[in-house]
């Protein structure tokens, strides 16, 4: 329903006029035109005999009449106004409405979008836990590498070195060895034996055969908590809820190289098995009682990874991985499918989903520096921890390197979501890169033209200089990589680029017969004044 305008209100008021008998001030269109006032009749101009003249007024009717004439106008024009009134109501609540539907849409886009920054963080690691700690053959290619890291070495050594000292009680063999007189030099020459077997450990564990067993040791653990985790009945009832780093493979190889070294060492000859292909044999603690005619505790070179609490803990963290991992990643893509669909704007959306990406990012790398430092503290300081700092660090660094990965995507999804939008420092930008862009490749068409038309001749007059170059280029390169691959590579393209420049220069034009070469043409005038002036 429109207002009610100026015509109305003159339409209402010549009404009231006319009940009334009284003269409206409101003039009419044609009156307005004219600029004047009310027009009189002429009265000089004469009228038909018996006829009225059209401007006389109408008879007036009753004042009642009249008045509820008026009242039912006034009571019309209130009630289109309040009609008026009411649609401007309604349209001021569709307004509200619209904008409570938008503002809801877009909380809920950006939640949506959160929920599926968090759903890609938490897949990555999923993933990743899936792929390497729950799999053996992956677990084994992972941990591999640690057999040449210098702190793990000296924490196998040493742990290996107190349990020989331990089992073959080498202090009190060596008081029964000396004569009474001579009891006082027991601990000084258990020392020195300490240090002889601590040197003997620390070349196994730096020879090949040790690099062999060091898989085969974490393989045989690494199934041994999966069996546990996987709830083999057989395989908990036999070992227990213990899950060890077994290194009497190593011990047995350091016990052999003591044999060769001092045979009189354990006071007997002693023929224990060679490990030499990684393999364990099958009963090797018995075969090392039996030659030492000792008994070796239950828990001798066995170094503890899991307790029964940690693996109740793991082993329902496993269940939740293997159940909820593919249903979490189709959930990811759902959210962020469905927050890019219910947003209004779908740039701000991207924006959002990107520094959330971001943040979580940066708080899983808070994560895993928190279970790192927990990890590690548990460990005595000293040899130990610094072989357990090593061992998660390399364990880790596949999800580090995710980590470092999502973090970029992260950047560079808000990065273009907001250089794409309207604001000032995104249109300048883009304004700048376009001019930029034009310039370069200007210079460049310009540069490629010149290079096209005077290459192949410059190529032809310095060849020599450009080839010995390059020799130059690589053997710089060949100072910062040593590496085989980097020598191939360098080889590669040396020869491409020697290759490249001979070609160039065979296109350029040799000089006709009669015609000086550049370098002549330049040296000629010299050359001829220097003779004048002679």
């Amino acid at each position: 329903m429109r207002r009610p305008g100026r015509a109305d209100v003159k339409h209402w008021l010549q009404k009231k006029t006319v009940l009334t008998g009284e003269v409206s001030p409101v003039a009419t269109s044609s009156e307005e035109e004219e600029g004047s006032g009310p027009v009189e009749p002429d009265r000089s101009q004469s009228e038909p005999a018996g006829s009225q003249s059209s401007t006389q007024p109408l008879p007036r009717p009753d004042g009642k009449a009249a008045q509820g004439q008026l009242d039912e106008i006034g009571q019309e024009v209130q009630r289109q106004r309040e009609e008026l009134a009411s649609l401007h109501k309604q349209l001021d609540t569709r307004g509200r409405r619209q904008r409570r539907i938008t503002v809801s849409r877009q909380v809920v886009a950006a939640l949506l979008a959160f929920l599926a920054a968090l759903g890609v963080t938490a897949s990555v690691v999923g993933l990743w836990a899936g792929n390497t700690t729950l799999n053996t053959d992956r677990w084994v290619a992972t941990v591999t590498p640690l057999s040449q890291d210098p702190a793990v070495r000296a924490a196998v050594a040493t742990y290996s070195t107190e349990q020989i000292f331990t089992t073959l009680n080498v202090e009190q063999r060596v008081k029964e060895a000396l004569p009474p007189r001579a009891a006082f030099l027991a601990s000084p020459l258990t020392g020195a034996v300490h240090g002889y077997v601590q040197d003997a450990v620390n070349k196994v564990v730096a020879s090949p055969q040790f690099a062999a067993l060091w898989p085969q040791i974490n393989r045989v653990a690494h199934q041994q908590a999966m069996n546990i985790l996987n709830n083999n009945s057989a395989v908990v009832r036999n070992s227990g809820q213990t899950v060890t780093l077994n290194l009497l493979p190593v011990v047995n190889q350091v016990l052999n190289r003591l044999e060769q070294q001092v045979p009189s060492l354990f006071g007997k000859t002693v023929k224990l098995p060679t490990l030499t292909n990684g393999q364990i044999p099958p009963g090797l603690r018995t075969k090392i009682e039996n030659a030492l005619g000792v008994t070796l505790p239950a828990n001798f070179a066995a170094i503890p990874i899991y307790q029964g609490n940690q693996l109740s803990a793991a082993q329902q963290t496993v269940v939740q991985v293997k159940r909820g991992l593919t249903l979490l990643v189709i959930g990811t893509l759902l959210a962020l499918g469905l927050a890019l669909w219910i947003s209004t704007r779908r740039r701000r959306t991207t924006l959002q989903f990107g520094i959330w990406l971001i943040i979580d990012v940066v708080a899983l790398t808070s994560v895993l520096r928190a279970v790192r430092t927990q990890l590690i503290d548990q460990v005595p300081a000293g040899v130990y921890r610094a072989g357990v700092d090593a061992g998660v660090q390399v364990v880790f660094v596949t999800l580090r390197e995710r980590g470092t990965q999502l973090l970029w995507l992260g950047i560079v999804i808000a990065l273009v979501a907001y250089l794409v939008g309207p604001g000032r420092a995104a249109v300048a930008l883009r304004s700048w890169a376009v001019r930029a862009w034009h310039f370069v490749s200007e210079k460049a068409r310009r540069f490629g033209s010149v290079a096209v038309a005077e290459g192949p001749d410059f190529a032809r007059a310095h060849l020599d200089p450009l080839r010995i170059g390059g020799l130059v280029v690589a053997g710089i390169l060949l100072i910062f990589f040593t590496s085989w691959a980097g020598l191939f590579w360098i080889l590669v393209l040396l020869g491409l680029y020697e290759l490249l420049v001979t070609a160039v220069a065979a296109a350029g034009h040799a000089p006709a017969a009669g015609e000086a070469s550049p370098q002549a043409s330049e040296q000629g005038p010299t050359r001829q004044s220097t003779g004048l002036t002679a």
